[in-house]
């Protein structure tokens, strides 16, 4: 049987790249980081709140986090507060999803239940890891009156 040349395959318009993101988000702990973002109240959370939301540390959020900015277009961006200098404490870097980010969870049916989440993280008791390490506490972060907002959210 011969070999088929890459010139004999039909084109069917399949994005490539789109399919590397899917698969890409897919993966647990990126797509928990993404709706966790899209479900706080301003749309942008640092490393330290997402840390309180989950059991890895921050370090290895912000490497997940890394991983979804660094492809074309962004999955997930960095915003910093609209006000400098920042308080000692206060996180200088926010993440947020992209809208290209929002529409990838929108096509894998993973974006309806964001509500549900916002209203989780509103009851739960949550606490920065390694607390006694930090100048400022979750409520000092989370009420920080210059923390960013992406305009799309």
């Amino acid at each position: 049987m011969a070999a088929v040349s890459t010139r004999d395959v039909p084109d069917h318009g399949i994005d490539e790249d789109r399919i590397a993101d899917l698969k890409l988000i897919l993966s647990e702990t990126k797509l928990r980081l993404m709706q966790q973002l899209l479900a706080s109240p301003t749309g942008a959370l640092s490393s330290p709140e997402l840390g309180a939301r989950n059991e890895i540390t921050e370090s290895t959020i912000r490497d997940h986090l890394s991983d979804l900015r660094s492809r074309e277009p962004q999955i997930v961006t960095t915003l910093e507060p609209s006000e400098s200098p920042v308080p000692n404490g206060i996180p200088r870097t926010y993440f947020a999803v992209t809208e290209y980010g929002i529409d990838l969870l929108k096509q894998v049916g993973l974006y309806e239940q964001i509500g549900l989440l916002y209203d989780l993280y509103s009851a739960a008791d949550l606490e920065l890891q390694d607390p006694e390490s930090h100048p400022v506490t979750l409520e000092d972060i989370e009420s920080y009156e210059h923390r960013p907002t992406p305009d799309w959210f």
